[in-house]
């Protein structure tokens, strides 16, 4: 595919709506009729479909152009410690059919792919869904990844991952590209592509689950850094002397995350006499993230102690990345971030304590308009970035 008809593509696929040639040669800074030629291509190829007849401005109505969003679907996998969801969707990233199941990411990539491509393998033989209309395959996995190669890198909850070609275990069973993102990576693209309509130049994606991570959007373009780790806020040195899995004393996530807030309820149920709590240990001899969850719907103290004081060490981190990067949004996803307004506000009052006024003055915080499926849209979105940026004249057969 030639560079400009992938350009006269993605600002198709981006637009809020239809657009017209006139439209798209003005944005692209092109003549009309070189537009033509790649809009004609596009319709050829079945990329884009005439949506609408426009407004007349003077002279014929303007035919208008939107993606042909039944193209093809695309297979979009997020990755957790405990569980997997897979998604089928259109190539508007809208979610067609879903399915989650546990697994156990220790197990290593062998049993874990393989238990996953049965998922798939079932959830088109369920929804007679032709292999060959599979145009790709996205996955988030939680651990840092080297983009370019699709290769996981020393994930340090994932023994037995590194440098796994994961894309070459799905080349076996699809053909069509695989590419493979760090989860948060792409649940920042998929805030920022479909929940804010690419309205908000420089966001931060903060997820807080078991772990604490961020993905960064700046200036419109997701951010990686040179080795694909940026954003790895939960190892930011908070000053506590909790010792973290990674060895160091004081990382955020070892105090503010899932398993943390876990370990707190224990104790608390155990020394704190939370009647709540110890119930929940007694009768089950464990606690979970949704006890904690509903432990804050009842409004009992501890759980809503426990909450306010992980809002506040991660509101204290963000206040210096608010400082440091200054963007113009701080999105919060993950699980925790469904504790809802009580966890919101012991962050957003963190952040302003110790935020400079200039950095907080059009600053906004709020919870992910997509939440938990953030990952799964984000995926897709990133799959067809992909795919539009890599096909060349030489490939369209290959990727499109």
């Amino acid at each position: 595919m030639h560079a400009m008809t992938a350009s006269v593509l993605q600002m198709i696929r981006r637009a809020k709506s239809p657009l017209s040639k006139v439209e798209i040669a003005e944005e692209l800074g092109v003549s009309l009729s070189a537009i033509s030629v790649h809009v004609e291509r596009l319709l050829k190829e079945n990329l884009i479909e005439m949506s609408r007849i426009g407004v007349s401005s003077g002279g014929r109505k303007p035919k208008e152009y939107a993606l042909n969003k039944d193209f093809g679907l695309i297979v979009s996998i997020e990755l957790e410690t405990t569980l997997v969801h897979i998604a089928l969707t259109n190539f508007n990233c809208e979610v067609l059919c879903l399915t989650s199941s546990d697994i156990e990411i220790t197990d290593g990539p062998d049993i874990v792919l393989t238990r996953i491509h049965k998922h798939v393998e079932q959830m088109l033989l369920d929804n007679d869904i032709d292999k060959a209309s599979i145009k790709g395959i996205g996955i988030g996995i939680p651990g840092p990844v080297d983009f370019s190669m699709g290769l996981p890198i020393s994930p340090p909850i994932m023994p037995g991952w590194d440098q796994y070609p994961i894309r070459e275990f799905w080349a076996k069973y699809f053909d069509c590209p695989c590419y493979v993102d760090n989860d948060v990576n792409i649940m920042a693209l998929g805030e920022h592509a479909k929940g804010l309509k690419f309205e908000v130049n420089n966001v931060i994606f903060i997820k807080i689950g078991s772990g604490i991570g961020s993905g960064i959007i700046y200036d419109g373009v997701l951010y990686r850094g040179s080795t694909g780790s940026a954003g790895d806020i939960g190892h930011f040195d908070i000053g506590s002397d909790v010792v973290c899995w990674c060895g160091n004393k004081g990382c955020l996530e070892a105090s503010a995350g899932g398993k943390a807030l876990i370990s707190k309820g224990k104790e608390r149920a155990l020394f704190n006499n939370s009647g709540y709590l110890l119930d929940i240990l007694n009768s089950r001899g464990e606690l979970s993230i949704e006890d904690i969850g509903a432990g804050l719907l009842q409004l009992d103290s501890s759980c809503v102690e426990l909450v306010r004081e992980s809002g506040a060490l991660i509101g204290k981190v963000i206040a210096s990345i608010v400082n440091f990067a200054n963007p113009d949004l701080i999105v919060i996803g993950g699980r925790i971030a469904e504790f809802g307004d009580i966890f919101l506000a012991a962050i957003r009052q963190s952040v302003y304590q110790r935020s400079l006024p200039l950095a907080t003055r059009n600053l906004i915080i709020n919870k992910s308009s997509l939440g938990n499926m953030a990952g799964l849209i984000g995926g897709a979105f990133m799959t067809i970035d992909q795919i539009i940026t890599q096909a060349t004249d030489n490939q369209v057969d290959t990727y499109l």
